[in-house]
């Protein structure tokens, strides 16, 4: 049941490993950078990948329409996204941690009347 599903709190069970968070980020990177090479230097090659993963997805094909060629492409884009994303956060968050406990505390107590 996933009504009850909260992102955020899924978030925390993330392990805080900066080595993982580097992994998933130049992963990412290397995503987008076959998305924007691959059809340049080997646009048959790419396109030939494109219809396979086409025909291997009827399901998606019957319940969203016809697609195109592109949606591979989409596909590469959201997946080095999703990756460089989650791994900007694994790897950022040990870091804003440190900050948010070495940072002084406010005065929000004190009245400074002179």
């Amino acid at each position: 049941m996933w009504f009850g599903w909260n992102i955020f709190r899924d978030l925390d069970d993330l392990p805080d490993k900066p080595r993982l968070g580097m992994r998933l980020m130049l992963i990412g990177a290397f995503f987008f950078v076959l998305r924007l090479t691959w059809p340049r230097v080997a646009p048959s090659s790419f396109q030939r990948v494109s219809e396979t993963f086409l025909r291997h997805l009827d399901f998606f094909r019957t319940r969203y329409g016809p697609h195109s060629l592109e949606d591979f492409g989409v596909l590469l884009y959201i997946a080095a996204t999703m990756c460089f994303l989650y791994g900007a956060f694994i790897f950022l968050r040990r870091g804003f941690w440190w900050v948010a406990e070495h940072r002084p505390e406010p005065e929000t107590t004190e009245l400074k009347l002179k």
